[in-house]
Protein backbone atom coordinates (compact mmCIF):
# COMPACT_ATOMS: atom_id res chain seq x y z
CA UNK A 1 0.00 0.00 0.00
CA UNK A 2 2.76 2.46 0.93
CA UNK A 3 4.56 1.85 -2.36
CA UNK A 4 1.36 2.48 -4.33
CA UNK A 5 0.74 5.76 -2.48
CA UNK A 6 4.30 6.98 -2.98
CA UNK A 7 4.31 5.78 -6.58
CA UNK A 8 1.11 7.67 -7.35
CA UNK A 9 2.65 10.78 -5.82
CA UNK A 10 5.85 10.25 -7.82
CA UNK A 11 8.28 10.08 -4.92
CA UNK A 12 10.97 9.46 -7.54
CA UNK A 13 9.82 12.35 -9.72
CA UNK A 14 12.08 11.72 -12.71
CA UNK A 15 10.06 12.84 -15.71
CA UNK A 16 12.61 11.35 -18.11
CA UNK A 17 12.30 7.84 -16.68
CA UNK A 18 9.59 5.39 -17.72
CA UNK A 19 8.74 3.56 -14.51
CA UNK A 20 8.25 -0.17 -15.06
CA UNK A 21 7.35 -1.18 -11.51
CA UNK A 22 4.41 1.05 -10.62
CA UNK A 23 2.41 -1.97 -9.47
CA UNK A 24 4.24 -3.50 -6.46
CA UNK A 25 4.48 -7.28 -6.39
CA UNK A 26 4.71 -9.81 -3.58
CA UNK A 27 8.50 -9.41 -3.42
CA UNK A 28 8.23 -5.69 -2.63
CA UNK A 29 5.43 -6.31 -0.13
CA UNK A 30 7.53 -8.96 1.61
CA UNK A 31 10.48 -6.56 1.67
CA UNK A 32 8.33 -3.85 3.24
CA UNK A 33 7.32 -6.32 5.94
CA UNK A 34 11.00 -6.96 6.70
CA UNK A 35 11.67 -3.22 6.95
CA UNK A 36 8.70 -2.95 9.32
CA UNK A 37 10.22 -5.78 11.37
CA UNK A 38 13.54 -3.90 11.50
CA UNK A 39 11.78 -0.84 12.92
CA UNK A 40 9.92 -3.06 15.39
CA UNK A 41 13.24 -4.51 16.57
CA UNK A 42 14.39 -0.98 17.33
CA UNK A 43 11.39 -0.53 19.61
CA UNK A 44 11.46 -3.87 21.43
CA UNK A 45 15.23 -3.60 22.00
CA UNK A 46 14.44 -0.85 24.52
CA UNK A 47 13.12 -1.97 27.89
CA UNK A 48 9.73 -0.43 28.76
CA UNK A 49 9.87 2.15 31.59
CA UNK A 50 8.38 1.05 34.92
CA UNK A 51 8.63 4.36 36.79
CA UNK A 52 8.70 8.07 36.03
CA UNK A 53 12.51 8.35 36.24
CA UNK A 54 12.78 5.70 33.57
CA UNK A 55 10.20 7.54 31.46
CA UNK A 56 12.41 10.63 31.57
CA UNK A 57 15.36 8.51 30.45
CA UNK A 58 13.17 6.90 27.79
CA UNK A 59 12.61 10.35 26.25
CA UNK A 60 16.34 10.62 25.55
CA UNK A 61 16.06 7.46 23.46
CA UNK A 62 14.06 9.51 20.96
CA UNK A 63 17.38 10.84 19.60
CA UNK A 64 19.00 7.50 18.66
CA UNK A 65 15.63 6.07 17.64
CA UNK A 66 15.02 8.99 15.24
CA UNK A 67 18.49 8.62 13.72
CA UNK A 68 17.94 4.89 13.23
CA UNK A 69 14.56 5.45 11.59
CA UNK A 70 16.03 8.12 9.28
CA UNK A 71 18.81 5.78 8.11
CA UNK A 72 16.45 2.84 7.62
CA UNK A 73 14.04 5.04 5.63
CA UNK A 74 16.99 6.19 3.48
CA UNK A 75 17.84 2.56 2.71
CA UNK A 76 14.18 1.70 2.12
CA UNK A 77 13.85 4.62 -0.32
CA UNK A 78 16.78 3.32 -2.39
CA UNK A 79 15.10 -0.08 -2.42
CA UNK A 80 11.77 1.50 -3.44
CA UNK A 81 13.33 3.50 -6.29
CA UNK A 82 15.01 0.41 -7.73
CA UNK A 83 11.75 -1.58 -7.98
CA UNK A 84 9.74 1.46 -9.04
CA UNK A 85 12.14 2.09 -11.92
CA UNK A 86 12.72 -1.42 -13.24
CA UNK A 87 10.10 -3.79 -11.79
CA UNK A 88 12.56 -6.69 -11.95
CA UNK A 89 11.55 -9.81 -10.02
CA UNK A 90 13.55 -12.66 -11.56
CA UNK A 91 15.72 -15.22 -9.73
CA UNK A 92 18.84 -13.03 -9.63
CA UNK A 93 16.94 -10.09 -8.17
CA UNK A 94 15.24 -12.34 -5.60
CA UNK A 95 18.67 -13.60 -4.49
CA UNK A 96 20.15 -10.10 -4.22
CA UNK A 97 17.02 -8.83 -2.48
CA UNK A 98 17.23 -11.66 0.08
CA UNK A 99 20.88 -10.85 0.76
CA UNK A 100 19.95 -7.18 1.08
CA UNK A 101 17.22 -7.89 3.65
CA UNK A 102 19.47 -10.18 5.70
CA UNK A 103 22.05 -7.39 5.97
CA UNK A 104 19.40 -4.81 6.88
CA UNK A 105 18.14 -6.99 9.76
CA UNK A 106 21.72 -7.59 10.94
CA UNK A 107 22.42 -3.86 10.66
CA UNK A 108 19.64 -2.86 13.11
CA UNK A 109 21.23 -3.71 16.46
CA UNK A 110 24.73 -2.31 15.77
CA UNK A 111 23.01 0.81 14.41
CA UNK A 112 20.86 1.21 17.53
CA UNK A 113 23.81 0.57 19.86
CA UNK A 114 26.05 3.05 18.04
CA UNK A 115 23.49 5.85 17.83
CA UNK A 116 22.68 5.42 21.54
CA UNK A 117 26.32 6.13 22.33
CA UNK A 118 25.71 9.62 20.96
CA UNK A 119 23.78 10.27 24.16
CA UNK A 120 27.02 10.21 26.16
CA UNK A 121 28.21 13.68 25.08
CA UNK A 122 24.69 15.01 25.73
CA UNK A 123 24.66 13.42 29.19
CA UNK A 124 28.01 15.01 30.07
CA UNK A 125 26.91 18.35 28.62
CA UNK A 126 23.74 18.60 30.70
CA UNK A 127 25.29 16.65 33.61
CA UNK A 128 22.30 14.33 33.80
CA UNK A 129 23.15 11.81 36.53
CA UNK A 130 20.45 9.29 35.62
CA UNK A 131 21.39 9.28 31.93
CA UNK A 132 25.09 8.95 32.71
CA UNK A 133 24.35 6.01 35.00
CA UNK A 134 22.21 4.28 32.36
CA UNK A 135 25.02 4.58 29.81
CA UNK A 136 27.75 3.53 32.21
CA UNK A 137 29.49 0.31 31.25
CA UNK A 138 27.84 0.05 27.79
CA UNK A 139 31.19 -0.33 26.06
CA UNK A 140 34.86 0.04 26.86
CA UNK A 141 36.85 2.62 24.91
CA UNK A 142 39.20 -0.06 23.58
CA UNK A 143 36.20 -1.89 22.08
CA UNK A 144 34.97 1.12 20.08
CA UNK A 145 37.19 0.18 17.14
CA UNK A 146 35.48 -3.24 16.95
CA UNK A 147 32.05 -1.60 17.03
CA UNK A 148 32.98 0.82 14.22
CA UNK A 149 34.31 -2.10 12.16
CA UNK A 150 31.09 -4.07 12.63
CA UNK A 151 28.92 -1.05 11.83
CA UNK A 152 31.03 0.03 8.85
CA UNK A 153 31.03 -3.41 7.24
CA UNK A 154 27.25 -3.65 7.69
CA UNK A 155 26.60 -0.21 6.20
CA UNK A 156 28.99 -0.80 3.28
CA UNK A 157 27.38 -4.18 2.53
CA UNK A 158 23.91 -2.62 2.24
CA UNK A 159 25.03 -0.15 -0.42
CA UNK A 160 27.23 -2.60 -2.32
CA UNK A 161 24.31 -5.02 -2.67
CA UNK A 162 22.34 -2.09 -4.13
CA UNK A 163 25.25 -1.58 -6.53
CA UNK A 164 24.89 -5.20 -7.65
CA UNK A 165 21.14 -4.74 -8.12
CA UNK A 166 21.59 -1.63 -10.26
CA UNK A 167 24.38 -3.28 -12.27
CA UNK A 168 22.05 -6.18 -12.99
CA UNK A 169 19.37 -3.72 -14.12
CA UNK A 170 21.91 -2.11 -16.45
CA UNK A 171 22.76 -5.53 -17.93
CA UNK A 172 19.04 -5.95 -18.60
CA UNK A 173 18.90 -2.56 -20.36
CA UNK A 174 18.02 -4.03 -23.75
CA UNK A 175 15.37 -6.31 -22.27
CA UNK A 176 13.90 -3.40 -20.29
CA UNK A 177 14.24 -1.13 -23.35
CA UNK A 178 16.04 1.56 -21.38
CA UNK A 179 16.73 4.70 -23.37
CA UNK A 180 19.97 6.71 -23.13
CA UNK A 181 18.87 8.92 -20.25
CA UNK A 182 17.55 5.89 -18.31
CA UNK A 183 20.87 4.10 -18.82
CA UNK A 184 22.68 7.23 -17.63
CA UNK A 185 20.50 7.47 -14.49
CA UNK A 186 21.16 3.79 -13.80
CA UNK A 187 24.93 4.27 -14.07
CA UNK A 188 24.71 7.29 -11.77
CA UNK A 189 22.75 5.24 -9.22
CA UNK A 190 25.56 2.67 -9.34
CA UNK A 191 28.15 5.39 -8.74
CA UNK A 192 26.10 6.96 -5.96
CA UNK A 193 25.77 3.70 -4.06
CA UNK A 194 29.47 2.95 -4.54
CA UNK A 195 30.31 6.27 -2.90
CA UNK A 196 27.80 5.58 -0.12
CA UNK A 197 29.50 2.23 0.48
CA UNK A 198 33.11 3.42 0.24
CA UNK A 199 32.83 5.91 3.13
CA UNK A 200 31.98 3.20 5.73
CA UNK A 201 34.92 1.17 4.41
CA UNK A 202 37.19 4.18 4.98
CA UNK A 203 35.82 4.35 8.53
CA UNK A 204 36.62 0.64 8.96
CA UNK A 205 40.17 1.27 7.74
CA UNK A 206 40.59 4.13 10.24
CA UNK A 207 39.25 1.92 13.04
CA UNK A 208 41.79 -0.77 12.09
CA UNK A 209 44.67 1.73 11.93
CA UNK A 210 43.81 3.00 15.42
CA UNK A 211 42.73 -0.42 16.68
CA UNK A 212 42.00 -0.42 20.45
CA UNK A 213 43.17 3.19 20.74
CA UNK A 214 40.91 5.16 23.08
CA UNK A 215 40.16 7.66 20.27
CA UNK A 216 39.57 5.05 17.55
CA UNK A 217 35.79 5.43 17.74
CA UNK A 218 35.97 9.20 17.46
CA UNK A 219 38.35 9.15 14.48
CA UNK A 220 36.33 6.46 12.69
CA UNK A 221 33.09 8.33 13.40
CA UNK A 222 34.39 11.64 12.05
CA UNK A 223 35.17 9.83 8.79
CA UNK A 224 31.44 9.86 7.97
CA UNK A 225 31.53 13.65 7.67
CA UNK A 226 33.24 13.23 4.29
CA UNK A 227 29.85 12.13 2.97
CA UNK A 228 28.85 15.80 2.63
CA UNK A 229 31.60 17.02 0.24
CA UNK A 230 31.72 13.74 -1.71
CA UNK A 231 27.97 13.56 -2.34
CA UNK A 232 27.78 17.29 -3.12
CA UNK A 233 30.48 16.95 -5.77
CA UNK A 234 28.84 13.81 -7.12
CA UNK A 235 25.45 15.54 -7.28
CA UNK A 236 26.86 18.53 -9.18
CA UNK A 237 28.64 16.20 -11.60
CA UNK A 238 25.43 14.23 -12.23
CA UNK A 239 23.36 17.37 -12.87
CA UNK A 240 25.98 18.80 -15.24
CA UNK A 241 26.50 15.62 -17.26
CA UNK A 242 22.79 14.83 -17.34
CA UNK A 243 22.03 18.28 -18.72
CA UNK A 244 24.65 17.79 -21.45
CA UNK A 245 23.17 14.42 -22.35
CA UNK A 246 19.65 15.84 -22.54
CA UNK A 247 20.89 18.65 -24.77
CA UNK A 248 22.65 16.20 -27.07
CA UNK A 249 19.52 14.05 -27.29
CA UNK A 250 17.15 17.00 -27.84
CA UNK A 251 17.86 17.50 -31.61
CA UNK A 252 17.38 13.77 -32.17
CA UNK A 253 14.09 13.86 -30.32
CA UNK A 254 12.88 16.86 -32.34
CA UNK A 255 13.81 15.20 -35.66
CA UNK A 256 11.99 12.03 -34.61
CA UNK A 257 8.92 14.11 -33.76
CA UNK A 258 8.95 15.82 -37.18
CA UNK A 259 9.34 12.47 -38.92
CA UNK A 260 6.38 11.11 -37.01
CA UNK A 261 4.25 14.14 -37.91
CA UNK A 262 5.17 13.78 -41.61
CA UNK A 263 4.09 10.15 -41.59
Amino acid sequence: MMREILGNNQIDANKDFHFRGKEPGRLENFSDAVFALAITLLLISTSPPVNFDQIKLFIFDLIPFSLCIALIILIWHEHFVFYFRYGLRDTNVVFLNTLFLIIVLFYVYPLKFLTRLLLKPIAYLINHEGLLKSLEGNIRYEDMSDLMIIYGLGAASVFFVLVLMYRYALKQADHLQLNEIERFDTRMSIRSNILMGVVPLVSVLVAILFYRHMLAGMFAGFTYFIYTPIMMMHGKSVVRNRKKLLQSLAPLTESETLATQEE
